[in-house]
């Protein structure tokens, strides 16, 4: 190939690569931040940018230690630059994502793969079904992946300097940052099988500078925890230094599932891949492709037999599955054009499912979830990819990672459209801001608020935590007669004395009432003592 068409061809890759970015960036600005989990972490950055509390992460006037702090520094640096905005935390994930597309190709290039073959891997995992989606979503497991990739692709091959050894030991630390001793899970058996992947051996310098490496990213952790312990007090210590490590590895009840759990997602995980069977992987032959195995199985089975499991866990093994299907693209030879139509009667399937919902499904369902033209819209993406053929390996894999980026921005977009209005929280905290601004006690009816409203709301002041019990809401009416509660429709609904009294918004699939206390029908009780 002449040096012409080596450059048409880096230049065309490199422009899928940015559209498939560029795409997962449009699908995150375009939706509002999701209630619980968005809005909790956004509503963190606020609290600790309202409070100047750059070191100690704060969720409704308490120290937070459920995760270290990476992702809310982020937030805040932006918000420096830029002025606090809705957009610049929405962006986090996705540029997070194109940094891990650039890591992992210096890694297929540092394992000996050809740039025409390495440049298929970031393609490969930017049209991942979850990689995509989780790219879009204001969480952790995107960062980390990053992080830790920048953490791996030092190590690869050469000799290991003390310039590789810095680098290497920064990404581990702020991948320990990102979401705490969890990256070793993924990284600790990377570092361990050395010997059976890396093509030179390490040697004596080599392996004390990769200890270099590991003292200089676990001293980043310990740097802000101990001096964030310090500050956040004893139960916060503790809640920090072990709670959220050694207790959630060892009772995990909230997300406590089988250990076989993980494995009916792995064809999801690995979709459109999972769907053309010239990518699947096999057995590792050559030494460079056992890292992508190990880094695969191992992780795999530490998480499955974690007991709390959560398909976002998964994230920091994609890259692994990108790299195993990119080694299998690259020893496939097409002689004839062919199509790949069980990716096209997949998504042709999505569409049929969402106009059948859209035309025998129940009507509040289908009006909250649901749009019937975007849809018949996907129907007809759907039929375009059938009828495509390709020619080699490469081009199927741009089109394939174009096709599924493309459909994934119309259901995103056009067919769940309707859904994102009832999972926007603006116009319920903006309510609040107004009472708050008016010195009006508000208070939320429940024990688990999440901050879901403090950032969206611009709020200063944590909402009143409530129980839920009939006689805490007795007593906040006798505290604070001109005080308002907001609750889920479900639990507050029963109570309201006042037709018209509440105000009523669309709010996670149902109904949220935010209402004066003097309008539920407990307020008159001279006694709360039920």
């Amino acid at each position: 190939m002449s040096y012409t068409l080596r450059l048409q061809a880096r230049h065309r890759d490199a422009l899928v690569i940015l559209v498939l970015w560029a795409m997962s960036l449009a699908c995150a600005l375009a939706r509002p931040l999701m209630p619980i989990d968005e809005t909790r972490y956004v509503s963190v950055a606020w609290e600790m940018w309202h409070n100047h509390s750059f070191w100690l992460p704060l969720m409704n006037g308490e120290a937070y230690a459920d995760k270290p702090p990476l992702l809310f520094w982020l937030i805040q640096s932006g918000w420096t630059l830029f002025g606090v905005n809705d957009w610049w935390p929405k962006s986090i994930s996705p540029l997070a994502s194109l940094i891990a597309m650039i890591h992992l190709y210096r890694i297929a290039r540092r394992l000996g793969y050809a740039g025409s073959q390495a440049r298929l891997a970031p393609m490969v995992l930017g049209a991942m079904l979850m990689w995509n989606l989780y790219a879009g979503a204001l969480m952790f497991d995107v960062l980390l992946s990053a992080c830790l990739l920048g953490a791996i692709s030092p190590l690869i091959a050469g000799q290991f300097t003390s310039r590789k050894a810095i680098i290497s030991g920064l990404w581990l630390g702020l991948a320990l940052l990102a979401k705490g001793p969890a990256a070793f899970v993924t990284l600790a058996p990377i570092l361990l099988s050395m010997p059976l992947w890396r093509a030179s051996p390490l040697g004596g310098p080599g392996r004390r500078r990769l200890a270099l490496a590991l003292v200089l990213g676990v001293s980043m952790l310990l740097a802000w925890a101990l001096s964030a312990a310090w500050l956040g007090g004893a139960a916060y210590a503790k809640d920090l230094l072990w709670g959220q490590s050694v207790d959630r590895l060892q009772h995990a009840m909230a997300h406590a599932r089988p250990a076989w759990w993980y494995l009916p997602w792995l064809p999801l995980l690995t979709f459109p891949w999972s769907l053309w069977p010239a990518g699947w992987p096999r057995l590792p032959r050559q030494r460079h492709q056992r890292l992508a195995w190990i880094w695969l199985i191992a992780p795999l089975l530490i998480f499955s037999l974690i007991s709390g499991k959560q398909i976002h866990y998964l994230m920091p093994l994609l890259p692994a599955l990108a790299l195993l299907v990119m080694d299998r693209l690259g020893q496939v030879a097409l002689d004839k054009p062919f199509r790949l139509r069980a990716v096209a009667a997949a998504i042709m399937l999505l569409g049929v499912a969402a106009l059948g919902l859209a035309g025998f499904g129940r009507a509040e369902v289908v009006g909250a979830m649901v749009s019937p033209f975007g849809a018949l819209v996907l129907l007809a993406f759907a039929a375009i990819v059938w009828r495509q053929r390709w020619r080699s390996s490469a081009q199927a894999t741009r089109g394939l990672a174009l096709g599924t980026a493309v459909a994934t921005l119309i259901t995103a977009q056009l067919v769940l459209a309707p859904l994102w209005s009832h999972y926007d929280i603006d116009a319920p905290s903006r309510l609040l801001a107004r009472l708050e601004a008016s010195g009006v006690p508000v208070a939320f009816n429940g024990d688990n608020y999440q901050a879901t409203f403090q950032f969206a709301g611009r709020l200063e002041r944590p909402l009143i935590t409530l129980s839920g019990n009939p006689a805490d809401l007795c007593r906040f009416g006798q505290r604070s007669p001109t005080g308002w509660i907001v609750g889920r429709e479900r639990d507050l609904g029963p109570l309201i004395a006042q037709d018209g009294a509440a105000h009523v918004f669309d709010y996670r699939g149902g109904k949220l009432d935010i209402v004066p206390v003097t309008a539920l029908s407990s307020s008159p009780r001279p006694t709360c003592d039920w």
